[in-house]
This record gives C-alpha cells, sequence and structure tokens, in this order.
C-alpha cells in the first residue's frame, strides 16, 4: 500500500495515532519516516501480537504472563501439565474485543480451542496461524487509561473490571466503576503501567491497558497503543471534567501546555461516581426498536448509551465483546442513587429494551 503526503500536510501534523488496533504499526511508520514524535517501529510488532508483548515485558524485567505459543493442542496440554496450572488461557495472538478468548480446565478444551482458533480469520482480518496459551490469572482486572509525551506518562482514568462466566467460552464485561486518582490501588495500577509503557517504548500518544492484581501485584493481561474502544466521551466529561479523546487532542495540539498542566494536576480527580454497564443477552431476535430505552434515559443517573444493536440488525447472546448489545453509562455524585439506578437497569431483561422479531430457522 502506498501514501502519499503533500508537504504542507506533513507540516501541519504534531503526531500520528491510531483510533483502531488495527492501526497500530502503520501510525509507528509513518510516524517515523514524517520525523514526528513517534513511539518508533522497533517495538511495534509487540505492541499488536500478545504473546510478543509479553516477551518485551519480560525482557525489560516488567512482571508478564507465562506462555506458551503453538498450533498443536498436546503441545498446550503438556506445556499446561509441566507448569501445573489447574487453567489456562487459549486465545489469538493479536485479535480484539475478547474474540475467541477461552478458558481450559482439560485436555478437551484444550483442543476446542485450538479447533476454533488455529486457521480462521480473525477480525482484523489476520489469519491465526498459532494460538497463544497464557497462565490465568486470577485477581481484580482493571482498565487503565493513559497519555504519554515525550516518554512521560500520565494516568488519565482507572476503573474496576467485572466479568461473567459464560459457559464453554471465556467471559465477558459486566461493569467497570470509575475509580478516584487518589486511592492506593491507582497509584500501584500507574507504577506498574508506567514500566510497562516504558518497556514497549511507548514515548507518545495514548494508551490502554487491562490489568490484573493477584496476590503477587499488576500483570498486564492486554494492550493497546491508542484511545480505549466503545467509549462515551461525554459520560466521561461528566465523571472526571475531560475524557481520553480530549486529552489525547490536547496533547498533540499543544505538547508544552498539555505536559505542564498534566505535571502540575498530580493524580486526577473523579468528579461524581461512573458505572459503565455492558448489557448481557441471553436470547436472539433481529431488533425492531429500542422501547426500552426510554425507561433508561429516564434514570437519575443516566448519561448516556452507545454501541446498542441497530435497528434491522440481529441481536444474538453475548458471548465476547462484539456481541455485547449496548453499554449505558451511569454518572451520579449520589452513589446510593447510582446503585439503584443500576439495580434497576441491571433487572431489564433484553426482551423490555430491545423490540424482538423472531427468525424462522429452517
Amino acid at each position: 500500500m502506498n501514501i502519499i503526503f503533500r508537504p504542507s500536510m506533513a507540516e501541519n501534523l504534531s503526531s500520528l495515532s491510531p483510533a483502531a488496533s488495527s492501526g497500530v504499526e502503520l501510525a509507528d511508520s509513518l510516524s517515523e519516516r514524517l520525523g514526528l514524535p513517534s513511539n518508533g517501529t522497533a517495538l511495534s510488532a509487540a505492541r499488536r501480537d500478545k504473546a510478543r508483548l509479553s516477551c518485551a515485558l519480560t525482557y525489560a524485567g516488567v512482571r508478564s504472563i507465562r506462555q506458551v505459543v503453538s498450533d498443536n493442542a498436546v503441545e498446550i496440554a503438556s506445556w499446561k501439565r509441566e507448569a501445573n496450572f489447574d487453567e489456562i488461557v487459549i486465545k489469538p495472538l493479536n485479535s480484539t474485543g475478547t474474540e475467541d478468548v477461552f478458558f481450559c480446565t482439560t485436555d478437551a478444551d484444550i483442543q476446542r480451542a485450538l479447533s476454533a482458533i488455529v486457521g480462521k480469520t480473525n477480525r482484523v482480518g489476520a489469519l491465526n496461524r498459532f494460538a497463544l496459551g497464557q497462565e490465568k490469572i486470577n485477581g481484580q482486572q482493571y482498565t487503565v487509561n493513559a497519555i504519554s509525551i515525550h516518554g512521560n506518562a500520565f494516568v488519565t482514568e482507572a476503573w474496576t473490571y467485572d466479568t461473567v462466566p459464560i459457559e464453554r467460552a471465556s467471559s465477558v464485561c459486566s461493569l467497570e466503576r470509575l475509580l478516584d486518582g487518589s486511592e492506593p490501588i491507582v497509584q500501584e495500577l500507574s507504577d506498574y503501567l508506567e514500566r510497562a509503557l516504558q518497556a514497549l517504548q511507548i514515548a507518545e500518544g495514548p494508551a490502554h491497558a487491562e490489568i490484573i492484581v493477584d496476590h503477587r501485584g499488576p500483570v498486564l493481561v492486554d494492550f493497546g497503543a491508542r484511545l480505549q474502544g466503545t467509549m462515551s466521551a461525554k459520560a466521561r466529561t461528566m465523571a472526571l471534567g475531560h475524557n481520553h479523546m480530549t486529552l489525547t487532542a490536547w496533547c498533540y495540539a499543544d505538547p508544552k501546555g498539555f505536559g505542564e498542566y498534566m505535571r502540575l494536576r498530580g493524580p486526577y480527580k473523579r468528579q461524581a461516581h461512573a458505572l459503565c454497564v455492558s448489557l448481557i443477552s441471553d436470547m436472539g431476535g433481529v431488533v425492531a426498536g429500542y422501547p426500552g430505552l426510554e425507561a433508561i434515559r429516564k434514570l437519575p443517573s443516566f448519561a448516556d448509551a452507545i454501541a446498542f444493536v441497530p435497528i434491522g440488525q440481529e441481536l444474538v447472546p453475548t458471548i465476547d465483546l462484539a456481541s455485547t448489545p449496548g453499554i449505558v453509562y451511569l454518572v451520579n455524585s449520589d452513589l446510593t442513587t447510582l446503585e439503584n439506578d443500576y439495580r434497576k437497569l441491571r433487572a431489564m431483561r433484553m426482551d423490555q429494551v430491545f423490540d424482538l422479531v423472531m427468525q424462522d430457522r429452517d
């Protein structure tokens, strides 16, 4: 693919950042060639390939997940036994949105995961030639967003990340809860993420990390050298006074001013309590409307609703991020009201939220 820039275009650019994981390597290459502030191409592959990512962390002395890469179920099962793991996670090397992530305890589970992954073209258009087996980390999961400028990383927000198990697969996100920047766990996450960003040579631009904290401390389980996806800028601004997108734009438009502000600011401050609620479907049908959305919007804590299945498309049972039927943000300075609204939202069935037309299965 040839990309041609007019000189005037390059002169007006301060940096380049991808909007999705599939653009990470291209953004690294273009920014490096144009002489813009760049993360460089030396570790581009490690920012996309989950196995190489762990290797980069290990090489830098940062805690990473023990792993094996193979296209052979017997080999992965043997590694699991030798490592004495009760359960492992098997996933593609470079997919997104929790696609084809499996929790495996038996040899049959491993074989089923390899059969689903190897040889499949994943959602980013890459052929899965191998699968990644990793130890399963048991602890609290968090999502953490950051922005780096000239090698200095600033955490912009951290959320707890709760999941529910999915039979014969892995789990799906059910709820994220915004933490205040002054909480000790946020400092622990920030310290670890800063070391991870250095290991991956992330010196410029946004980053989105998923980190689990167990009895040994934090460990990176997924990473994107980009903005967080499926994010409501409106709701996050209501809760934080800023959001990852506008801060990234500021970083590129006025690097000096942004850096000075972030250094003086210290840890971010939560201005209101916030929940990011992922709807979970246990049914299917073609979406004809959203009769329950009006009731959701009347909740005192309602802030935004995003990523709802479009009218005319099919609602399916939730098995991963891509099949999540919708996301609702609740924001309120009163925690009791927020929790009450969350319970009301979670009590709604999907056929109350969506008007579903059943399809004939001939």
